[in-house]
């Protein structure tokens, strides 16, 4: 059943409003909280890098929010397929950053040493962006894609390539998950939560980054289980995906209380 004329409406404001909010909270995260953070160089460039990879996730949310309000792709087919490389570039990048930001999260408490030291991550962070270009290129260049079954935006279609959203399931997303769960585990498990702010935020945007991609994963999931759903069901997914990184001041906030305590003790 189409949408009605109200439902797009809302769709498109609740597209437009978490996407503009998001990419709001990502840059003062980017270029106003996360630079004057009293720790080490290394981890400090992997929160900046993660940060980076979330607003890439939402930037482009506008082209949602207008699809939505004109209840059509109107960008064209050359957008199309910047779009659905873009959608799969980044949240790629941004899964298996999270993944090597919380492996630099337990370097550090495991060896609190590394604190001191000029650690450098540059070859990591260097192949996490390369492992999301290689999902994004594959995208384009080993699937379909065109408008998505509701109608509003370009992606993978999905129900047509079974093998490379599986692919893209398990290896783009699954192991950079399952990476981020382990090392997040381990930092809950060892006791190394305690009293590290900068730990406890990365094992909040796990849960929260989870949270934001596994709408995609769940409609995927139902389709091939042989569920039939509504068009709100499948749209729902990238204005949800677009909205999230609303929370992840709060996430750092407490990350904020504690540099604050540190400076005023000094």
């Amino acid at each position: 059943m189409p949408l009605t004329l109200n439902e797009h409406y809302t769709a498109s404001a609740a597209c437009f409003i978490g996407g503009t909010l998001s990419v709001v909270t990502q840059l003062w995260l980017l270029f106003d909280f996360l630079p004057m953070l009293r720790v080490s160089k290394g981890l400090k460039s992997l929160h900046q890098h993660l940060t980076l990879a979330n607003l890439f996730v939402v930037l482009f949310f506008f082209m949602g929010a207008i699809s939505h309000f004109e209840q059509r792709w109107i960008f064209g087919d050359t957008m199309c397929k910047f779009y659905v490389f873009w959608c799969k570039f980044t949240p790629v990048a941004s899964m298996t950053l999270l993944a090597l930001c919380l492996y630099g999260e337990y370097q550090h408490a495991l060896d609190p040493s590394l604190e001191k030291k000029n650690v450098s991550y540059t070859i990591p962070l260097c192949m996490a962006w390369a492992y999301g270009l290689l999902w994004g290129s594959l995208a384009l260049t080993t699937s379909e894609y065109g408008q998505e079954p509701a109608g509003f935006t370009c992606t993978v279609i999905w129900y047509k390539v079974q093998s490379f959203t599986n692919y893209l399931t398990i290896l783009g997303f699954g192991t950079p998950s399952l990476l981020a769960f382990y090392y997040s585990f381990n930092l809950w498990h060892k006791g190394f939560l305690i009293d590290n702010p900068m730990a406890q935020a990365a094992v909040g945007l796990m849960i929260s980054m989870t949270a934001q991609f596994s709408a995609y994963a769940g409609c995927y999931m139902m389709v091939l289980a042989g569920h039939h759903l509504s068009l709100y069901a499948i749209a729902f997914p990238q204005i949800w995906t677009k909205s999230v990184g609303v929370v992840h001041p709060f996430i750092y906030s407490h990350v904020f209380a504690s540099n604050s305590t540190n400076e005023k003790e000094e």
